[in-house]
């Protein structure tokens, strides 16, 4: 018993130390966003509106598969459902869920349903694509539509809302959910730029056209 209680203050400690990583990174802010970790058939998950730079006591223990609600559920994140899905129905040890600017811009600019294909070389490589789902916050829809995507992928972004990254670990979870944000932001930066050159090109071929007519 001893052995387990320093194993879970460990982990504990890890997600303490990865939701600071998340705020100083700009993956999430104020009271949004939450961490979780699994750990045999429970996880360790953040408290509803709890800061993700301040989790020292804000972190529980809930059953992953309850055969009734969870007297701790109403404490629990808001999305603790989807985070039991996505435990369920893939082979996540953890999760991270942020609100980064990018991320849920480029999933205004798409949808649901669509996914959002990297530019640069480094997220095609470690992410392929990146599915937008559809949802409301911590709903069954959004739980279930998650847990479907992540199957086959490491990240998918809730539309306008935010991104729901898997891992082996939680260190592997940061470093899919910060390369979402990268990859996003370089998309994002490239489509501006293609837009910006076809309305400068439009602009000289009108300009030609009318210099040619004073001809």
């Amino acid at each position: 018993m001893i052995y387990r209680d320093i194993e879970k203050r460990k982990e504990m400690q890890e997600l303490i130390k990865y939701g600071k990583k998340m705020v100083d990174a700009g993956l999430v802010h104020s009271h949004f966003g939450n961490i979780s970790k699994r750990v045999g058939d429970h996880m360790l998950i953040s408290t509803t509106g709890s800061m993700l730079d301040e989790l020292e006591g804000q972190i529980i223990s809930v059953p992953i598969d309850p055969a009734t609600p969870d007297e701790l559920d109403v404490i629990a994140s808001s999305e603790v459902n989807v985070h039991r899905a996505i435990y369920k129905h893939t082979s996540a040890l953890a999760i991270l869920h942020g609100h980064s600017k990018y991320a849920v811009a480029l999933s205004m600019l798409y949808g649901p349903h669509e996914q959002i294909v990297p530019e640069d070389s480094e997220s095609i490589y470690l992410l392929h694509e990146i599915p937008v789902v559809s949802g409301g916050i911590g709903s069954d829809e959004l739980a279930s539509n998650a847990a479907s995507a992540l199957r086959d992928h490491k990240a998918v972004i809730a539309h306008g809302h935010g991104t729901f990254a898997r891992g082996a670990t939680v260190d592997e979870a940061f470093v899919i959910l910060s390369s979402v944000e990268h990859a996003c932001k370089v998309k994002y930066l490239v489509d501006m730029a293609q837009t910006q050159n076809r309305i400068d090109s439009s602009k000289v071929s009108k300009l030609n056209s009318k210099l040619y007519r004073v001809k």
